[in-house]
């Protein structure tokens, strides 16, 4: 029932609450008339209690919102810059490749290698030991 001899949070809002059967509100009772800790917890958790009591009570009073309408300049707006943004990158993408491999010409030669490469060293990912083979051959594959 207890934790390091202390009621859980929940276990005491459970026995404020009143949902504790009859034998587990004994129980706890008992430890409450004990332990100062306890009794400090169920304290605040009473007092928070009443001062979120009349919550519900002003939000009923609160003045309802109407939705807000659809600014269509404000639709269209994000719309052109949207629309905008994709026709850029459009454009742009051809740019970014060269001539000679469809590569990107800031790729370093090894960096080229593994793309042309890469069914290759997906084989060797699978396969460890044929690259401790070569290197033990002297063949660093």
């Amino acid at each position: 029932m207890t934790t390091q001899n202390h009621l859980t949070p929940a276990q005491i809002d459970h026995y404020r609450s009143g949902l504790a059967s009859a034998e587990q509100a004994a129980q706890m009772q008992t430890h409450l008339q004990h332990c100062p800790q306890c009794q400090n917890a169920l304290q605040f958790g009473q007092r928070l209690s009443a001062q979120l009591a009349p919550l519900p009570q002003l939000a009923a009073r609160m003045p309802q919102r109407h939705p807000r309408a659809v600014r269509w300049p404000r639709v269209f707006a994000a719309g052109m810059a949207t629309a905008s943004l994709a026709l850029a990158v459009f454009i742009s993408v051809p740019h970014l490749t060269t001539s000679e491999g469809n590569y990107p010409g800031n790729l370093s030669p090894q960096v080229a290698d593994a793309v042309q490469n890469i069914e290759f060293y997906q084989w060797l990912s699978n396969h460890p030991q044929m690259l401790q083979q070569g290197l033990q051959n002297g063949n660093p594959a």
